[in-house]
């Protein structure tokens, strides 16, 4: 299976994003989750390839979103979505567990064994995005980091932050690298983010 090269790649997702966000249909992870399938499969990627939910090897009971395999069904590249939006009925976002809920997504890729890709995508609007800059919540890396800067995220970086927080990204490596490659601001209302993961 030729890997699809992300920089060539990029394009074509931001592409697909603005269309599904400024289009008229109920916005959701599934459709951003597709977006970038999309793009994948414009790269190349034959479609045999791909394995959605695909069980996690380490840690019981979880699922990793999308899953690439070689020929021989062996994992080349995994891959976590996660989208966040405002309520449509105006109501406050539990913006700490959301946030906590993406970095646990960060702790299963980096648990994901093998010499593979680890990457991650993140869309947000304006709700989560002003959270995520307040210095205060100590999370303004993920909106902040440039294309090729990286932060190392330890067990007592975790620590420092709510227990609403703590207990939605459960357990938590020693030590995690995570490294901005991408990011597209105002894609329809959204802010976009593309991590690379290792330990």
């Amino acid at each position: 299976m030729n890997h699809p090269n992300e920089h060539s790649n990029w394009p074509t997702l931001i592409d697909n994003l603005h269309i599904v966000l400024a289009g008229p249909s109920h916005k959701s992870e599934d459709l951003v989750r597709y977006a970038f399938f999309e793009s994948l499969r414009s790269s190349g990627v034959e479609l045999g390839h791909f394995s959605f939910e695909h069980p996690h090897s380490t840690v019981p009971r979880a699922k990793v979103d999308t899953v690439l395999v070689d020929p021989m069904g062996q994992p080349t590249m995994a891959l976590e979505v996660k989208y966040h939006r405002a309520n449509p009925s105006g109501m406050n976002l539990p913006r700490p567990q959301l946030a906590g809920m993406f970095i646990h997504d960060l702790a299963r890729l980096a648990a994901f064994p093998g010499d593979i890709e680890r990457l991650a995508l993140y869309v947000t609007d304006d709700e989560m995005a002003s959270y995520l800059t307040n210095p205060d919540n100590g999370l303004t890396w993920i909106m902040n980091l440039q294309p090729g800067q990286t932060t190392n995220l330890t067990t007592q970086d975790i620590a420092q932050r709510s227990a609403t927080f703590q207990k939605a990204v459960g357990d938590w490596p020693d030590q995690v690298t995570i490294t901005c490659r991408h990011t597209a601001d105002n894609i329809a209302g959204h802010w976009v983010r593309g991590f690379e993961v290792n330990t």
